[in-house]
Formats: C-alpha cells, structure tokens, sequence
C-alpha cells in the first residue's frame, strides 16, 4: 500500500493529473462557450434529469456549467487552491456520473455534449471520462504535492507566514 501511495503522491505524478484534469475542463469549456444555449443548455435539457419547474435548474447548469468548467480548469492547471479546485473538478466529475448514469439506465445513449459541437462522444463512452476524472480530482485533493510548480507554492515560498485558512484551500 506504501508503495500505491508513495507513486500516487509523487510531485511528478500529480503535475501530470493537474495538467490531465486542467486541460479537459479547459478544453470542454471552450468548446462550449461560443454558443452556450446549444452547445450546453439544450444538452442539459436532452439528459432529462434536471427538473425544470417551478425553477428551471437545467437552464441554470446549462449557463453556469462552461463557466465552472473554465475556472476549475485554469485554477487546477495553474495550481491556485489547488485543493479546492480539484475537489470542484472531483464533484463536476461525479455530477457528470451521475446524470450519464441516470440516462444511460434508461436505456438511452446520447450524445453527452462533453465537447460541445466540436466531438461527438456518446455516454457510453464518455461515462469512462468523467469517472477519470472524478478520480483525478480526488488524487489532486489528497495529494500532499498538490502545488508542486504551481503558482500557490511560489506565493508560499515568498511569504513565509501564510494564513491558515489560505493553507487549507490550496
């Protein structure tokens, strides 16, 4: 078990899942962003599972999902509480499970709209990836080399005294 966990925490190990986890939200939120309704709130609304009255939380998720893909993306690539970003990654990750599964237990497999217009993936395939990464943002959260060559750890290394707080978030 030492040996899982001396390879899983190594500073090197867990730049590359930042890098992993970073690029794919990045790269899902860009897709998206030129047109938000269709590449994202119209596939929310295909999954079916977010209610839509008497408040419509599928438009809402719809709206807000590129923009939190985005600012995961960017604060888990460049290492900016890295623990709290890569816990949202981990829980965007799951949410993303979660619905794939609901929908794929219905017996449908959709196209899962991960990458906007630009890939068509189907569910069946794209579940695999959201449970990567899931697991990415687990193994960036429990990492102790979490901000290794990040931008927290140059910030921690000018300031010697660093609020507690801001220690626990990254």
């Amino acid at each position: 078990m030492n040996k899982i966990l001396s390879v899983i925490h190594n500073k090197w190990f867990t730049l590359v899942c930042r890098i992993l986890l970073g690029s794919i939200f990045i790269f899902g939120a860009a897709v998206k962003l030129p047109d938000i309704k269709m590449n994202s709130v119209n596939v929310v609304y295909e999954y079916g599972v977010l209610p839509i009255e008497p408040i419509n939380f599928a438009a809402a998720w719809g709206y807000a999902l590129p923009f939190l893909e985005l600012l995961v993306g960017i604060a888990v690539l460049l290492g900016v509480f890295t623990r709290l970003a890569s816990l949202g990654g981990g829980l965007l990750g799951l949410s993303f499970v979660i619905g794939e599964g609901i929908v794929l237990s219905q017996g449908r497999d959709i196209n899962c709209g991960c990458f906007g217009g630009l890939i068509d993936t189907m569910m069946s395939v794209t579940i695999y990836l959201s449970i990567a990464m899931a697991l990415l943002g687990i193994l960036i959260c429990t990492s102790p080399n979490r901000n290794f060559c990040s931008i927290t750890d140059m910030i921690f290394q000018k300031f010697k005294t660093i609020p507690k707080l801001l220690k626990v978030l990254s």
